[in-house]
């Protein structure tokens, strides 16, 4: 395929290697000149190992140049956007660039040869979610004359390359996720990906938008979480490494997917109390522990978000049902539950409550209830029974298909 690449920074020339080392045909274009010049010589602007060579073996082939104007990006099959979008004081980003890159695109559509299929025009620049539908798509269509569909597709695909290993997370990606305004728009997107074995995800432009920040946050998190427990490891006379060893060698439920299903918050006897028990030692240990001190009051924010979700769906006074009183399925253990705290919650907010949870019925779990528990809590439930909401706090499959289906649903175990 010919390929335009916009912006020629670390995303756009590993990108541009990567698509010239699969024998397709480069374009590229960069607001700085220097930038061009470099790669018009057959350089690399930037050390990057395998990139280099590429670069160069493009450019002797005549397969690798720099557009001349905005005619040869009209005559793309395929379009990459690649600009920066830096970081501002206030944590914001600036899209300036990409907005730039946007109107230049949207003029070189403008210039594109009627017989010719619509150009995909693919962005990779990270952004904020929502970014491209308020911000994006409205300056291309500005610029076009024209919405998405006819001259010209949108998807977002963003990049997960590494500085120093980019080229090969380039061909080795855990996944592929492509972004697409309408279904079915990112057909060539897969067509050019097809010597690379990984699974290929498209969703809406918003998830691939957010991607991006969840993979980032999570892998910082994952440095300072690892850093807290070296500080407290240290001055406990741990080694450090060792610990972290130990820790890492529990693949069933510390490096796994387990717990990673947003859904509602953390309970139990165990969980709250070994996490305040830890924030306090490192506290009088004089370690600085901002993950370990936080982690509580984001599992009560999630409590207060739940809250506001159920709020938003029905008035005060509604009747309600809540599924499930215990901290998890298969136990009648409602110590530090944080349903029991959320029934709390929603009888003091004047709801009309009442409770089911067919794993308290099962082993007559009402007797660890407090007496204001236990009034609410159902032995049963019935089809004819009339709720305004039904609220499911935890799996409980048998409960639900005894329900009206008419009746409106949340929930909140699986979000």
């Amino acid at each position: 395929m010919r390929i335009a690449i916009c912006g020629l920074g670390h995303v756009g020339i590993v990108t541009a290697a990567g698509l010239l080392r699969d024998g397709h045909t480069v374009i590229g274009m960069d607001s700085d000149g220097a930038v061009c010049d470099v790669v018009k010589s057959g350089l690399s602007p930037f050390r990057e190992p395998e990139v280099g060579e590429i670069i160069a073996a493009g450019h002797s082939e005549g397969r690798l140049s720099i557009a001349d104007g905005l005619s040869e990006i009209a005559e793309a099959d395929v379009a990459f956007i690649c600009v920066g979008t830096r970081g501002l004081p206030d944590g914001r980003l600036d899209l300036s660039d990409l907005q730039a890159a946007s109107q230049t695109l949207g003029e070189a559509v403008r210039l594109r040869p009627a017989e010719l299929p619509p150009i995909l025009l693919v962005f990779r620049s990270t952004m904020v979610p929502g970014s491209m539908s308020t911000a994006v798509i409205p300056t291309l269509r500005a610029a076009a004359g024209e919405t998405p569909g006819q001259c010209y597709n949108v998807a977002y695909q963003p990049e997960f390359m590494r500085e120093g290993c980019a080229l090969a997370d380039y061909f080795a990606p855990a996944r592929i996720v492509i972004g697409e305004q309408s279904p079915g728009t990112a057909g060539k997107l897969k067509d050019l990906y097809a010597n690379i074995n990984a699974p290929i995800v498209t969703t809406s432009l918003e998830t691939a938008e957010l991607i991006k920040f969840a993979d980032n946050s999570f892998h910082a998190l994952k440095v300072c979480f690892a850093n807290e427990m070296g500080r407290l490891a240290v001055s406990s006379g741990v080694g450090a490494s060792e610990l972290l060893q130990l820790f890492c060698m529990d693949t069933k439920l510390n490096l796994s997917a387990a717990y990673l299903r947003p859904g509602g918050a953390f309970g139990g006897p165990c969980l709250a109390k070994d996490v305040l028990a830890l924030a306090q030692h490192m506290k009088t240990s004089g370690i600085s522990a901002p993950i370990i001190d936080h982690i509580i009051p984001s599992n009560q924010a999630h409590t207060d978000f739940l809250i506001s979700e159920i709020k938003r769906r029905t008035p005060l006074r509604s009747r309600i049902l809540l599924v499930g009183l215990s901290f998890k399925a298969n136990t009648d253990d409602v110590r530090q539950s944080p349903l029991a705290d959320l029934a709390q919650r929603l009888l003091t907010d004047g709801y009309d409550l009442a409770v089911y949870d067919s794993d308290l019925v099962a082993s007559d779990g009402k007797l660890q209830l407090a007496p204001w528990l236990a009034k609410i809590v159902l032995q049963q439930i019935q089809a004819n029974d009339t709720w305004d909401l039904v609220v499911i706090g935890k799996r409980q499959p048998s409960a639900i298909k005894m329900l009206n289906s008419s009746i409106p649903v949340l929930n909140i175990d699986r979000l």
